[in-house]
């Protein structure tokens, strides 16, 4: 999976954590270089995530999350907090793995092909299913518009939603880029 400058000032998870890492900062009353090293980062790091051209892991962003004492979807977007967990950045991998696998198992299709379909080469999809992978944020934004489900339920911050039928699925027009599964395209 290619992630471009443009995708990265086209994000708004990431611009929604520039501005909240740069209030952070101003309220903190620290150095550019002190607040870095606060939040895990190294100074340019902290500059790169600053100016939207970062794409910082999961595991980054939940460390991020825990020094800011910050809930990770309260950085990345303003939304009411309704029944979201906040799980560890381990948690977060652990449980993209098993939603991945739990999708491929359910989609009828090859290794080969389901990587295929996700846009990721094989051994990526191995390191993803076996909860070992390190996805930086944008990854997981794609791998969870392929997957048709938002990014908080792939990272386990909100509980899945019960799939709609099919007739309901295709009463309602699909405006991501991604195609669906075949599974999931009725087929």
């Amino acid at each position: 999976m290619v992630v471009t400058i443009a995708d990265r000032l086209d994000s708004p998870y990431l611009a929604n954590l520039a501005n909240r890492l740069i209030a952070e900062h101003a309220a903190s009353g620290l150095s550019k270089p002190e607040f870095a090293e606060f939040v895990g980062m190294s100074g340019s790091q902290f500059r790169y995530v600053r100016r939207r051209l970062g794409n910082p892991s999961i595991t980054m962003l939940a460390e991020i999350s825990k020094k800011l004492r910050v809930p990770l979807y309260e950085l990345l977007e303003a939304k009411p907090v309704r029944d979201r967990k906040n799980p560890s950045g381990a948690k977060m991998v652990e449980t993209i793995g098993a939603v991945v696998n739990e999708r491929f198992r359910n989609s009828g299709l090859t290794k080969q092909e389901f990587a295929k379909f996700l846009n990721v080469s094989l051994p990526q999809l191995y390191l993803i299913t076996d909860g070992v992978s390190n996805p930086s944020l944008l990854v997981l934004v794609e791998l969870a518009e392929r997957l048709d489900i938002s990014l908080w339920e792939l990272l386990g911050v909100e509980s899945a939603r019960k799939p709609a039928s099919g007739a309901n699925r295709a009463a309602k027009p699909k405006t991501s880029r991604v195609a669906r599964l075949p599974a999931q395209r009725g087929a």
